[in-house]
């Protein structure tokens, strides 16, 4: 498994929205070839990636943008999306990519790593979608103490 992360600048969150979404879709599928001992691998990047994940700000507080429509095809692409309310303010736009919601979130909370590590090891793990959305609030409430029961509560899993 490979795991490859952009980061942009909080002034730039219009287009971490859209990039994150339009590889939702399957729009810009990549492949990356890295140079490693065994010789050179190619991994499935952007558009092309198993699974797209969103962590930070919840954009769409604060505006909207066109929905981005997938380009449908034979790969399922999953999302995690660890953000204010996510599912209730990004639903609309994973759905129109095409995309599959693995994890999000109902309420407000902070969009921080352990959560994401949390879910990527019971993704990884082949775990089913119930099994990682306990291992992200068992994560979360282990950091932030606010009860198993109001961790679990934040998490969700698909529709």
């Amino acid at each position: 498994m490979y795991l490859v992360a952009d980061a942009y600048e909080g002034s730039q969150i219009k287009l971490a929205v859209t990039d994150f979404l339009s590889a939702a879709a399957g729009i810009g599928k990549q492949r990356l070839s890295l140079k490693m001992r065994s010789g050179e691998v190619s991994i499935a990047i952007a558009g092309d990636a198993d699974l797209v994940v969103y962590v930070g700000h919840d954009a769409f507080m604060d505006f909207q943008i066109p929905p981005i429509a997938g380009v449908g095809g034979d790969k399922l692409r999953q999302t995690i999306v660890l953000a204010c309310a996510s599912k209730s303010f990004f639903a609309p736009y994973i759905r129109q990519t095409g995309a599959e919601p693995l994890l999000w979130t109902t309420g407000l909370m902070a969009p921080e790593a352990y959560t994401l590590k949390a879910a990527l090891d019971g993704w990884m793990a082949h775990e089913d979608d119930e099994a990682i959305r306990r291992r992200a609030a068992q994560a979360y409430d282990r950091y932030q103490k606010c009860g198993a029961r109001a961790a679990l509560r934040l998490f969700a899993t698909k529709w």
